[in-house]
Formats: structure tokens, sequence, C-alpha cells
């Protein structure tokens, strides 16, 4: 049946003449094809993979959309181990390679950063000589740079980009930034963005997108009209209003380097109550799952600032020690051993007014924390 599948896409993709980009990166791969998706399809006709159709399955599933008269198709690539992206790159045959950023994703799979940026790599290595690279200003993605015979764009805050962002601001659901593309000579080399996103965090899909839709013919102007109706992937840092308490529903995965950006963005959020972390096991770790279990604990208080964490899963009782340690006191600190135990503590302790992170990783579930707290009634303050 695989081999039916790929064959299937194969011959999808002999007879697909448009320009087909393919997307991956530790975070972000689903938001920022998303944002490509929303630039490209302003004023050219395509087709993007539905949801996070991203492995051996799922890419062939998603060329399946691919017609004769699109003018690009937009696919998202994963992986858990090396070799992955190289048989993807394979199979889809991209002109256009966009990677985000190298996180610690799947460490289990990959053993360490250098092998996840060794891994992104393959996608670089399999673009032709007259085909694009957009990549993220990373250290690890400019160390294995050299494998890319195309023309690479870089992209994020630093001087040696090819599209800079300067001014970014990130409050009340908006990411605002300033870009200016190479040299900014003219005035149409700069323009001011406004994307209705919540988080820091996602400006390199954001410049990502950007930097493709120039490759395809788009100026400034009509990309950050496009970019200003954004609409966000449902389960990430999506922002709800619950009970009187604001949910930041980022439960769809977790990783180290997404936790840490999700922290930021309930420290800075602006509440009249508590900061309230719920946070489900990361996956795919390895040997590392204690310690980074741990570290993220610690985060919690240092970088989240959180008044009160509650955590699920093998590892709760570990982030729960981080925590401790960190100075948050025993009894704000919740360890649980499955997301139902957690359940009715979270129903009573949410109060109106209070900012609530819940995040974890896929097979944790944890949206079903978001979808409890609609059925309890809402508890009133003194």
């Amino acid at each position: 049946t695989r081999a039916a599948l790929r064959q299937w896409a194969e011959a999808k993709r002999r007879h697909f003449t448009g320009t087909l980009i393919a997307v991956t990166g530790s975070v972000g791969k689903t938001t920022t094809r998303q944002m490509i998706h929303t630039v490209l399809q302003t004023r050219l006709a395509g087709t993007a993979s539905p949801r996070n159709y991203n492995n051996h399955v799922g890419v062939p599933l998603s060329m399946f959309a691919i017609e004769p008269h699109h003018d690009y198709a937009l696919l998202e690539l994963g992986a858990s181990r090396r070799g992955e992206i190289a048989r993807l790159v394979e199979l889809c045959a991209p002109k256009v390679g966009v990677i985000t950023q190298v996180g610690d994703a799947h460490l289990g799979g990959f053993g360490s950063r250098q092998g996840i940026a060794e891994s992104k790599a393959e996608l670089l290595a399999g673009l032709p000589p007259d085909g694009r690279a957009v990549l993220g200003d990373d250290a690890r993605l400019r160390s294995v740079a050299s494998r890319c015979r195309a023309k690479i764009t870089w992209v994020g805050t630093g001087e040696g980009c090819d599209v800079r962002a300067t001014e970014v601001r990130s409050h009340g659901g908006q990411l605002t930034f300033r870009v200016s593309v190479g040299s900014a000579v003219r005035d149409t080399d700069r323009c001011q963005f406004s994307v209705p996103v919540w988080g820091r965090h996602h400006l390199t899909s954001a410049l990502a997108a950007i930097g493709v839709g120039r490759m395809m013919g788009f100026d400034l102007g009509e990309m950050a009209d496009a970019l200003e109706g954004f609409q966000s992937v449902p389960m990430r840092c999506e922002v709800l209003e619950i009970r009187g308490a604001t949910i930041i529903n980022d439960t769809y995965n977790s990783s180290p380097t997404s936790m840490q950006a999700a922290l930021e963005l309930i420290r800075d959020f602006d509440t009249g109550g508590r900061r309230i972390v719920v946070i489900g096991d990361m996956a795919e770790l390895g040997n590392k799952s204690v310690p980074l279990h741990w570290q993220l604990g610690k985060q919690v208080v240092t970088l989240g600032e959180a008044d009160l964490l509650v955590t699920c899963g093998r590892f709760a009782r570990h982030v729960v020690a981080g925590a401790r340690a960190a100075g948050m006191p025993c009894a704000r600190a919740i360890p649980c051993d499955t997301v139902e135990e957690a359940l009715p503590y979270l129903g009573q302790v949410i109060l109106p007014g209070d900012a609530v992170l819940v995040k974890g990783s896929r097979m944790m579930a944890m949206e079903r924390v978001v979808e409890a707290l609609r059925t309890y009634p809402t508890r009133r303050t003194a």
C-alpha cells in the first residue's frame, strides 16, 4: 500500500510544472506553511498540506491535491530520525526549501541539536542549483548551509539577514515589526507589518513567508496586507476566554524550545489574576528526558513567573522538583500521573481573571483540559 501511495505521488510530481515549496524545522513548521499559503493564495493558485501531514504517509497524501494548473504546492516535511527528510525530498523534489530553526524536538531520535541540524540539512542538499532556500538565522543552520547548492535567503533580526525585522513588538494578540530587504535603499524595500498572532516567537514564520513571497514576485506592501488577515492554526497559541479566565491553548505539541516560547508568552500576558501553567510530558527526548523536564520546572518559575503549576504524566514529578528548587512553594506545584487526575482540581482552582497556559506533547492530548474547563461552572472571586 505504501509503495502504491508513493508511486501515485511520484506521478503527480512528474506532471507538476509549478513551484514546489517544502517547509521543515524543529518548531513552527505548520504556522510557517500557513503564513506562506496566506501570502501566495492572494493572487496565485496552489495547494498546501492539510493539518500536519508531514511524514512518509502524510506527504504523499498531500501531493494528491496537486493539480497541473497550480502555480505552487506547499508541503510540510517532518522527521524523527536521520534519513527521513532525505527520502521525502527525493519524493517531492522541491524547488524551494524553508527551514525555520533547529530546536530540541525528537532528541531521542537525533541525539543532539547538531544531529537535528544534520537532518534538516537533508532538505538543503536536495535542492537544485537553480532553486532557493529560506532559512531562519540560526547558528546551527549556518553551520550546514554549505551543503546547499541553491541561493540562500536568511531571515531574522540580525544585520546579516537578507530579510530583516526591526522594531519588533508583541502585545494584545498583535505581532508588529518593520521589515527591510537587501540594502533597503528604496522605500519599497521597507514596510511595517502587523500579524494577528500571540507571541514574538512567530516572527521567524512571518519572515519566512515574506522571503518566499518575494521569490514569487510579491512586494512588501501586498504581503503586509495578506498577513494582516492571517488566521492562526488551532491549538497553537490559541487564546480563548473560558469561565472568565484567559486560556492559552497551545496543546498541539511540545518540546523544550516551544515550551520556552510559551512561557515567555504567559509571562508577558496582561492579567489581573494569576499565571497558571498546566503542562504534560514532552515526548521523544531520550536519555535527556529527566534533566530537561527538571529544567522545564525551573523555567516555569524563572521564565514564566507562574503562580501555580500543575503537571501531568510520567515526568510530572521531575517538573515539580525543578519548580520547587527554583523557589515555588510546594503547595503551588502539583504533580498528577494523568490528565484525568488533574481535571477536578483545575476545575476548582481556576478563577475569573487568571491566565492559564495549557501545553504538552501530542501523546498527552492536553486539549482535554481545555474542553473540560468549558463544562465546569464558573467560580467567582469573593
